[in-house]
């Protein structure tokens, strides 16, 4: 056998001879509620730690000194053969090659979605559009606002999401959430079946995504988890996300209880929601976001994050030097000095004490995205509430587990619903 079997993964990513890093492309095509559709969930509760210096790695010379642009590299453990082909094709860390490489897919998808469309094969004719939607948005994440592709690839992301469910009956609801004067787009979903009893509330559960996630993605590759167990399911682009930070220019606010505030009023209009047994979601960037909000609104009763933040300017802004124009598009500063400043008041310091609901928080202990450290800071802070930690789903990166990871354990629901869900 050859020695380099011997190798670990991650060393053949730091020498840069395999393209690797974000999690194999979403089964956007199955809706069903299935009881594994978890997402990037796993790990052990119980391990309370922080950040594992001895497997990180840096990219020496970079700009910042920060480390390699991991987001910027598909993974080859995926069974979708357009994504392989991606992950075969591109230049790793090169935003010019992934946004090629995904326009070339999502174009190719789209125009065998039209054929199908065109001799009346419907259901085929969704997948393949819903297929191409999810390339597009691939293609457009990494983009700034400065690209000039960014808003037509958004744009056509979303065309082809609603083109698909033209042809098909959604799985969702299409809903809007009025926040200080303006309309955030989104959607909502509940279980369903012949066993569900007519008027029956069910306990929600709010996602907030992360800097670069999308309501489209997360309500197709997240919600069945929760459904699965007896919860709604609610995905909206908050300000600072998906079209309401590239449509109408919103930016994320520091207080996030301002914004879930927003989301609940509107939850306890709906007569299907059980509004005493809310629970927040967080994606990423929402690792901040979910405990500021628990901080500030009581009618929150369960938190849960796959990686949690204390403060957002160390644990992002300066830990992944490359997401630092994100960020400041993001809460829209006028530039990276202006961003450092504003993300003073981006922190739970003074607040995480105040959080009283049941709180999970998550952290991989080699996450290159999101500093670990700050997770076991909020765990030290929120001293009034019950929580814990589970290491293990922070952001998925070739160094997690030395490759595949297609068999997580669906820790956050199953969580969820020991917090939300009655026994009755």
């Amino acid at each position: 056998m050859s020695s380099i079997s011997n190798l670990s993964r991650r060393a053949l990513v730091k020498w840069g001879l395999v393209s690797a890093g974000l999690p194999a492309i979403s089964k956007v095509l199955a809706s069903p509620a299935l009881a594994q559709d978890a997402g990037s969930e796993s790990g052990k509760i119980g391990e309370v730690g922080g950040r594992a210096e001895s497997e990180l790695y840096t990219g020496k010379g970079l700009p910042g000194g920060g480390q390699l642009e991991i987001r910027l590299t598909q993974t080859i453990y995926t069974s979708d053969p357009d994504a392989l082909e991606v992950a075969q094709r591109m230049k790793p860390y090169d935003l010019d090659s992934w946004v090629t490489e995904w326009t070339r897919v999502a174009e190719r998808n789209e125009k065998e979605a039209e054929e199908f469309a065109s001799k009346g094969f419907k259901v085929t004719a969704n997948e393949y559009y819903l297929r191409a939607a999810n390339f597009y948005r691939e293609a457009s994440w990494p983009m700034p606002v400065t690209d000039d592709r960014m808003l037509p690839t958004y744009k056509k992301a979303r065309q082809l999401f609603d083109r698909a469910w033209e042809l098909q009956r959604a799985p969702f609801e299409r809903i809007q959430v009025k926040w200080e004067n303006q309309m955030l787009d989104g959607y909502f979903r509940k279980p369903g079946g012949a066993g569900i009893p007519q008027g029956k509330k069910f306990p929600a559960v709010i996602a907030f995504q992360g800097a670069d996630t999308m309501a489209e993605a997360t309500i197709m590759g997240m919600a069945g988890a929760y459904l699965a167990r007896g919860m709604a399911f609610m995905a909206v682009d908050f300000p600072g996300q998906g079209g309401a930070l590239r449509l109408k220019d919103l930016h994320l606010p520091p207080d996030t209880d301002r914004v879930i505030k927003a989301m609940i009023d509107y939850l306890e209009t709906r007569t299907d929601v059980d509004t005493k047994k809310i629970g927040l979601q967080g994606i990423s960037m929402g690792g901040y976001g979910v405990p500021r909000a628990a901080s500030n609104e009581p009618r929150v009763a369960a938190a849960f994050m796959s990686s949690g933040s204390y403060d957002l300017g160390k644990d992002l802004f300066d830990y992944l030097p490359s997401i630092q124009e994100r960020v400041r598009w993001i809460i829209g500063a006028r530039d990276l000095a202006d961003a450092r400043k504003m993300l003073r008041e981006y922190t739970l310091e003074g607040r995480a004490d105040k959080i009283h609901c049941p709180m999970l928080i998550g952290y991989s202990k080699d996450d290159r995205i999101m500093d670990p450290a700050g997770a076991l800071k909020l765990y030290q802070a929120a001293v009034n509430c019950k929580r814990e930690m589970v290491e293990g789903t922070g952001h998925a990166q070739a160094s997690n587990a030395g490759g595949p990871r297609d068999r997580r354990t669906p820790v956050f629901p199953d969580w969820a619903m020991k917090q939300l869900v009655s026994e009755s």
